[in-house]
């Protein structure tokens, strides 16, 4: 075995090695290997690698990321690095193929100056941590070092035929999407109110071809003050309440109508009104008109508060990480 460079030629080759694995609980599509690692620029190349045999055939393969976005106005991972996804194949398990690979992405990342690895919660990444429905990785990861600190839950949830009504706000405040010309008092909202993980991503949605629809803005005058995020199938980027779409297939093979709520938040100086549970109940509402069937929302700890809408408990993760330093 030798770890060579991870190159997009071999992005088909990792999909399947991808699904031979784990596409029974979280299938890859090549359109979401492609935007997650091989189009984010944080993916750092000397961390990631793929371990070959001597024939040249794919055993596994490491995805490392650090921050190397720096003309960005946030810095995300508190200079730490990431393990996107470490995958080996069945039949080379148990052959220091992980472990290697891993050894790999740490050193890499430890030479770079990283002063911790996350499991997943990487820019774009696929997980928030080891997924509950794999104890195993959970164990692999301990063994190595690695800690962990609390779970996190994608929840699930079905649209009525009847629909969902359109929340009455309080004081004032009124909901609508988003539209183009909505962009610099949108990015002015989240510079403001959540200028870390959630600005980013707000930035990216504009950069890559957004055009306003997948938010619910909460308003005040012209104001924004909360949002809600609506994702469906034409939306301009896989999104992650989205990323296991295929789960929902209609008989025919198709992607089935799946749609994404969050995340969602409120201005601090307007909060214990009920906006939160309203601007949800809205973003619902969106989706169901369009004609979306099944809702998920990712990485939250927050159960009991979307259980109030019908949403309940799909997929666990827990969230890990090491000292590299």
């Amino acid at each position: 075995m030798k770890i060579i460079p991870m190159d997009a030629e071999w992005l088909d080759a990792m999909c399947d090695l991808w699904n031979g694995e784990l596409g029974g609980h979280f299938p890859m599509r090549r359109e979401l290997m492609k935007q997650n690692t091989f189009e984010d620029v944080n993916v750092y190349g000397s961390a990631s690698g793929l371990a070959v045999d001597g024939e040249g055939r794919l055993l596994g393969f490491v995805i490392a990321k650090k921050w190397q976005e720096p003309a960005r106005e946030m810095q995300l991972g508190d200079g730490g690095g990431w393990i996107q996804a470490i995958v080996v194949r069945r039949d080379a398990q148990g052959q220091g193929i992980g472990s290697g690979l891993l050894s790999h992405a740490e050193n890499a990342l430890r030479e770079a100056g990283a002063v911790s690895a996350s499991i997943g919660r990487d820019p774009w990444h696929y997980f928030p941590g080891v997924p509950l429905a794999l104890p195993e990785v959970k164990s692999w990861f301990a063994r190595r070092g690695y800690e962990y600190l609390y779970e996190v839950f994608d929840l699930v949830n079905e649209t009525s035929d009847d629909g969902l009504e359109r929340p009455e706000y309080r004081d004032g405040a009124f909901a609508r999407l988003l539209v183009a010309g909505d962009r610099e008092e949108m990015l002015r909202f989240f510079k403001r109110c959540f200028p870390g993980r959630w600005y980013y991503e707000a930035q990216c949605y504009w950069e890559r071809g957004g055009q306003g629809r997948e938010f619910v803005g909460l308003f005040l005058g012209d104001e924004m003050i909360g949002f809600c995020r609506v994702n469906d199938g034409e939306s301009p980027l896989i999104a992650q309440n989205t990323y296991w779409a295929p789960l929902f297939s209609e008989p025919l093979g198709g992607i089935g109508p799946l749609g994404g709520i969050g995340p969602l938040g409120v201005d601090d100086r307007f909060r214990g009104k009920g906006y939160g549970l309203a601007i949800v109940q809205d973003g619902v509402a969106e989706l169901t008109a369009r004609g979306v069937k099944h809702l998920v929302i990712d990485w939250t700890e927050y159960v009991d508060f979307y259980a109030k809408l019908g949403f309940r408990t799909w997929k666990g993760y827990n969230i890990g990480k090491k000292a590299l330093m």
